[in-house]
């Protein structure tokens, strides 16, 4: 059974608050906004289609575009704000490039652990040895494969401009 576009705006939400640590409010605009056709939506979209406080709705769209998530532009003769999701482009490359440094800040204190280990603690370095050079050939071959993909999205990056 196909969800309906409301579900999907739940799911994504929820998936945006854990995430991108974003109140309720300010995870449904933005979901609204990923799965929005249109090239904009305005303050009076944003309020009617959560059916929040246009004090609430005015906090979560500052939030947004305090945090660079979501940007705006205007049209001639308009005074309204169309508020749009920034950089659309560089989603993914970005949430790489996240991923990326995660793991590469995991994979330095996981390694200056196991050297301090190794120097002043050898029974319990030879204890997790093993373990974690499981783990450590896991995060190396992560790291390749995120090296791989943010070279992908940088070259198709480099052809549309």
């Amino acid at each position: 059974m196909e969800k309906s576009k409301e579900e999907i705006i739940e799911t994504l939400g929820l998936h945006l608050e854990e995430q991108q640590n974003l109140p309720p409010l300010a995870a449904r605009i933005y979901a609204i906004m990923v799965l929005s056709d249109e090239d904009g939506l305005t303050f009076e979209d944003c309020l009617e289609k959560r059916g929040a406080s246009k004090s609430s709705t005015s906090t979560s769209l500052n939030l947004l575009l305090k945090m660079g998530i979501i940007t705006y532009f205007t049209k001639p003769g308009d005074r309204r704000r169309y508020f749009t999701l920034a950089k659309k482009k560089t989603f993914f490359l970005t949430k790489l490039q996240e991923f990326l440094k995660r793991l590469e800040a995991e994979k330095s204190v996981i390694t200056l652990v196991m050297d301090y280990h190794k120097k002043h603690c050898p029974k319990k370095f030879e204890e997790g040895k093993e373990r974690t050079g499981v783990y450590l050939d896991y995060m190396t071959d992560s790291e390749k494969l995120l090296q791989k993909s943010i070279a992908k999205f940088e070259a198709i990056e480099l052809k549309e401009n």
